[in-house]
């Protein structure tokens, strides 16, 4: 047996793996490939002894397949078992270890069972996938995101965005000659609805920096796209730029003025510009009066 190597080793987590028998080292998991896997002997504990599995696996709960796409998992101790898999050969066995602790260092899950990876379909590397094939990795993580976002798993969803917009990123340049205008405002929409539905995970979680850099992006394409220019309006409340947010919800209403969602923050902000407005209005009679 192989000494036990680590994949991962953070404050709240650790994963480390030890070879039983050694695969065919030519043939790994790349992003995207389809795994074969048999998992056996699983044991699961916290702090107080054995307990239930992560309730979101895929991987460890029934019914599971032994089919894993590298890449395609949401739930974070699936996502580390692909992590294990890609430093796996075809045809490997190993022990799998993971445990995860909370932000004081108390164990909250620690699971340990035995992997074979029993086939790999070989799959290109990112940097070699057709245009297509990226805008279709791109619409499937994007429409996965959405599922996320319904099952309010925020972080998940956000993640999910993140790998499509890398997608998107990597199809680039386009080339414009051979694009035609229908496709182009395509990858526009999708750009500009992947920057707003980031931009909400990250109101979500008041990291109103964050949420206006993204919609000044999206803005940036479609400046008339009224969910951007809400989900900026909450990103300058919450950063406190109360002037701003009203100039943003003003304009939101502008061009769509039966949307309740920005007559109700148009009424929310309005004591804040009354206030503003008046104490400039004393600022200026001091100095003028």
């Amino acid at each position: 047996m192989h000494r036990e190597s680590i994949i991962c080793c953070r404050r709240d987590r650790e994963i480390r793996k030890k070879i039983i028998t050694p695969g065919d080292y030519t043939i790994v998991p790349y992003e995207d490939s389809r795994c074969k896997i048999r998992l056996t002997d699983v044991y699961c504990k916290n702090a107080d002894g054995v307990c239930e599995m992560e309730p979101l696996s895929r991987i460890f709960n029934s019914p599971f397949d032994g089919n894993v796409i590298i890449g395609d998992m949401d739930a974070f101790v699936d996502r580390d078992v692909e992590l294990i898999l890609q430093q796996m050969c075809c045809g490997e066995l190993c022990i799998a270890h993971l445990t995860y602790k909370n932000t004081h260092g108390d164990l909250m899950l620690d699971i340990t069972c035995k992997i074979e990876l029993l086939d790999v379909t070989e799959e290109q590397l990112i940097s070699d996938w057709s245009w297509a094939r990226l805008y279709e990795s791109a619409m499937h993580h994007k429409e996965r995101g959405v599922q996320m976002i319904k099952d309010k798993r925020t972080v998940d969803g956000f993640r999910r965005f993140s790998k499509a917009y890398k997608m998107l990123v990597a199809m680039e340049p386009v080339d414009k000659d051979t694009l035609d205008e229908e496709r182009a405002k395509e990858l526009i929409d999708i750009r500009v609805k992947l920057y707003n539905n980031m931009a909400h995970c990250q109101l979500q979680f008041e990291e109103f920096g964050a949420s206006l850099e993204l919609c000044c992006r999206a803005l940036k394409y479609d400046p008339e796209n009224t969910k951007a220019l809400y989900r900026r309006c909450m990103a300058y409340i919450g950063l406190h730029m109360y002037e701003e947010a009203w100039e943003d919800i003003q304009k939101a209403l502008a061009i769509d003025p039966n949307d309740k969602a920005s007559q109700l923050k148009a009424s929310e902000l309005r004591p804040h510009i009354e206030k503003i407005n008046k104490d400039y209005a004393k600022v200026i009679k001091k100095m003028f009066g």
